[in-house]
């Protein structure tokens, strides 16, 4: 508790001094800072790479200086998700990772959505990062909460919760329909609801991971559907995404087969331990194959936002950027193993820091996948 309340100052302290610095130098504090760091490369990002206010100019994707700042913020998050999910006695697996993925997938499908001009401003600024990690995780913690609370209750709850979806939805589509481009039917996100709720309610009762799993499951389909929709005006590259996604399925076959044969390697058929190679392979050979075109598929230009990864993409013209990933992740999996084998009390904080790595790589990498699929 003495720990909580010294963080809790601490954040009142901060904003506090924000809020009293911006009084007194407000051109200094929001245009000069917390604009051309922060908000402004989400403008940017929305009005098509660059924005402008009172002269200062912004542009997509994130700087050295926000890196850092998000980092922060990722790392006090985890400790407070953790924590989350000790107080409702949920065990940090794979399970639990199965039941969010969803939600990760949503994510990457709702941000290609942005990237198609499916979504017009100010709402395309939610579908954005950072802003659209924000949105998942609440939706996230909503669903489990949510999930926790009607565990061992009578089903027809799981039916009032459904149909709580349908009219949030509604009311949704009635403020925001005029902002965007092919929003989907209330009638036929309800038939989605129905259907997927029916399926899961068939198989058992409603719990703190089904109900994350479901709700997010309900969101990916409406989002695949969106996409559909996008699509048929679009140049469909079905080529380039398999190019992009062999290359980590091969990889990751690889490391399944020495971890099944091969005793002193047992730990990569670990599914934890082959979702982090996975989603990183995936944002490693995407970004390199989607940037470079090195098999001349005659792939629009793209461009890194990340200042570190353009930096070892600049230096080897791209390869090395999913060579150093994959590396990377094969020593992280080492080291958790070893901390693993030595302190097994560190069992859930190892693999919440899994499940944070995979995102990490696997959301950025569907990102770019889909996106360089629909030529967006």
């Amino acid at each position: 508790m003495k720990r909580d309340m010294m963080v809790f100052l601490a954040v009142i302290f901060i904003i506090a001094g924000i809020f009293i610095s911006y009084l007194l130098f407000p051109s200094v504090i929001y245009d000069r800072w917390i604009w051309k760091y922060y908000w402004g490369p989400v403008v940017a990002d929305a009005k098509g790479g660059v924005a402008e206010y009172h002269g200062i100019v912004a542009h997509e994707g994130y700087t050295l200086i926000s890196e850092i700042t998000y980092g922060i913020i990722a790392i006090v998050a985890i400790y407070y998700i953790y924590r989350f999910f000790r107080r409702l006695k949920i065990n940090i697996d794979w399970k639990l990772c199965v039941s969010l993925l969803p939600f990760f997938i949503y994510g990457s499908v709702s941000r290609v959505l942005e990237d198609a001009g499916f979504f017009r401003i100010p709402l395309s600024f939610f579908f954005i990062s950072p802003p659209i990690y924000v949105q998942i995780a609440v939706l996230a913690i909503i669903s489990v909460v949510v999930g926790w609370l009607l565990e061992g209750k009578k089903k027809y709850m799981a039916v009032i919760c459904g149909g709580a979806i349908v009219v949030f939805y509604g009311i949704f589509w009635l403020l925001y329909r005029g902002m965007m481009t092919h929003p989907v039917n209330p009638l036929l996100f309800a038939l989605i609801v129905a259907i997927v709720f029916s399926v899961f309610m068939a198989k058992g009762d409603i719990n703190r991971l089904s109900l994350p799993f479901i709700t997010g499951l309900v969101a990916v389909v409406s989002g695949l559907i969106a996409i559909y929709l996008v699509a048929q005006e679009s140049l469909v590259r079905m080529d380039v995404f398999a190019v992009c996604l062999i290359f980590p399925v091969a990889i990751t076959l690889v490391a399944f087969l020495l971890g099944c044969y091969v005793e002193k390697l047992r730990i990569f058929s670990q599914p934890l331990n082959l979702s982090m190679l996975f989603g990183h392979a995936l944002d490693g050979f995407t970004s390199y194959i989607s940037i470079y075109d090195p098999f001349g598929m005659g792939i629009p230009p793209y461009g890194e936002k990340h200042p570190v990864s353009f930096l070892f993409m600049d230096i080897s013209g791209g390869i090395l950027y999913p060579v150093i990933k994959i590396v990377l992740i094969v020593l992280i999996i080492l080291i958790f193993e070893k901390i693993y084998r030595e302190e097994r009390k560190y069992r859930d904080v190892l693999n919440l820091l899994k499940i944070a790595i995979f995102i990490l790589g696997f959301s950025p990498g569907l990102r770019d996948l889909l996106r360089v699929m629909l030529s967006v």
